[in-house]
């Protein structure tokens, strides 16, 4: 565990985050949980009923979806765009996307805040990580994977639903959602354990209480 720790922070180099913006963002105990609840119903809902709004895909890109669903106003517009057939929560009451503080940009890109920021960019500004154990871990947070053998798209980020996890397989691919006993009986560079070098660990967006 040790050594998993030196070596993601020889990959994370310490970013320039602008904390104060990132304050502005947050959201209080109540609202964290939320939009915990939206944003995992909606990367479930994807699963069988992919939105005809979700446009970016790829793994980034559906996180990004559902989490700038998650923080919209869910009103009759909404359900009748997305055809989103999932339970019902109470709205986020802070801030409505694309109405925030900082409008529709939103995440950090290590420069400035932007519209949309690719998974290297989300792991390395906009969360903060948790820990390699799920136990720590919370429906609604991310986990991250570095494949350098595919330097196209190195970094993979997954939704974790407290049972397992929501991902896009990337360019020309499709959502799914796999069970966390089932990704443990897959291929090692997929388990989310400290022992598989791929795998970065649980993290946690910044804009969330808890």
């Amino acid at each position: 565990m040790f050594l998993m720790v030196i070596c993601t922070n020889l990959l994370f180099p310490i970013g320039n985050n602008d904390l104060d913006n990132f304050e502005k963002l947050k959201l209080d105990l109540i609202d964290s949980l939320n939009f915990r609840l939206w944003f995992v119903a909606i990367a479930l809902d994807n699963v069988e009923n992919e939105h005809p709004t979700f446009i970016t895909k790829d793994c980034s890109g559906f996180v990004f979806y559902c989490l700038k669903e998650a923080l919209k106003k869910h009103d009759n517009d909404w359900f009748l765009e997305t055809g989103y057939k999932g339970p019902i929560f109470e709205d986020v009451r802070k801030y409505n996307y694309p109405n925030s503080p900082l409008g529709v940009n939103m995440f950090f890109d290590g420069e400035k805040y932007a519209s949309y920021a690719d998974a290297y960019n989300l792991l390395h500004y906009n969360v903060r990580f948790v820990s390699y154990d799920r136990n720590y871990a919370k429906p609604g947070d991310l986990i991250f994977y570095f494949h350098p053998e595919d330097p196209e798209y190195p970094y993979h980020v997954m939704i974790y639903t407290g049972n397992g996890f929501v991902y896009h397989t990337g360019p020309e691919g499709e959502i799914r959602y796999v069970s966390y006993e089932n990704m443990m009986l897959g291929d090692m560079a997929w388990r989310p354990i400290d022992l598989n070098p791929a795998f970065l660990g649980y993290y946690r967006l910044k804009i969330l209480s808890d």
